[in-house]
């Protein structure tokens, strides 16, 4: 299995932790390289990472990925994607999503000596990004977002987004003790040292 991306990626890094924490041998080609840039861009019209090829399989979004991994390889102790928990947890991942995406868009314009003020748009942007966090707060049981206490694909989005905007100190995530406690609870898993962006 070839996963196209960057140690960097957020969307990347949920497909990292999931294989290692179900034992699926991947090759990681590295996007951030001409060869691996060019060799995606070759491959996946959207440009966009993650991309994973396996077998005659070709997948170019991280939602399918996941899918595709869980389908063909168990859930393992993860809570299954299936249940009365379905839509809550949709609407989880929509809104981990959406405030990732947002803080990319504004960690690149940020880069660029653009800032959220700049534009009507950027600003709501911004403001979207803190709504979504506190209904992710209010979301949160301690640690989980459901009762049964297992990780399922909601906490990984989370602890991906977290963890990627506390290293690209996009937002001030640790200025949040509810985000800190969620962060120092689920960083000890050896998966998610494993994949740590550098």
């Amino acid at each position: 299995m070839k996963l196209y991306g960057s140690i960097t990626s957020p969307y990347v890094r949920r497909i990292r932790f999931l294989c290692l924490e179900l034992g699926i041998p991947f090759q990681l080609v590295d996007t951030m390289t001409e060869s691996g840039q060019k060799e995606l861009r070759e491959k996946n019209p959207l440009w966009k990472v993650p991309y994973l090829e396996t077998d005659d399989v070709k997948i170019w979004d991280s939602h399918t990925i996941t899918d595709y991994i869980l389908e063909t390889k168990g859930n393992c102790k993860f809570r299954p994607k299936v249940g009365d928990h379905f839509y809550r947890e949709a609407n989880l991942l929509t809104a981990i999503d959406q405030a990732l995406d947002n803080a990319i868009l504004l960690f690149y314009l940020n880069k660029e000596g653009i800032k959220p003020d700049a534009a009507p748009y950027l600003t709501k942007n911004a403001l979207r990004i803190s709504s979504i966090l506190e209904y992710i707060k209010r979301e949160l049981s301690g640690n989980h977002f459901f009762s049964d206490g297992k990780v399922g694909l909601s906490e990984i989005a989370l602890y991906s987004t977290l963890d990627w905007m506390r290293f690209r100190s996009v937002l001030p995530i640790l200025e949040e003790e509810i985000f800190v406690n969620f962060l120092n609870f689920h960083g000890p898993n050896k998966s998610w040292m494993e994949t740590a962006p550098k």
